[in-house]
């Protein structure tokens, strides 16, 4: 069951990949200054930069999903 859910994240990468490296690198920063500026900041932007993550490392394996 998980591997279709890494197998249509892949698919979805592959159609979208020129956005998520950007999207990726934004909002960690984002969560990181954020992080250093208050103590108490809201995870959005670290959960965002994990979610991206996983759709580009989904999308660099799809190819071994057999």
């Amino acid at each position: 069951m998980l591997i279709e859910l890494m197998k249509g994240i892949g698919l979805f990468y592959f159609w979208t990949w020129f956005v998520w490296p950007f999207v990726l690198v934004f909002s960690l920063v984002n969560a990181i200054s954020s992080k250093i500026k208050d103590e108490n900041a809201s995870p959005k932007s670290t959960i965002f930069a994990a979610i991206s993550l996983l759709i580009i490392l989904a999308g660099v394996t799809f190819p071994t999903f057999s």
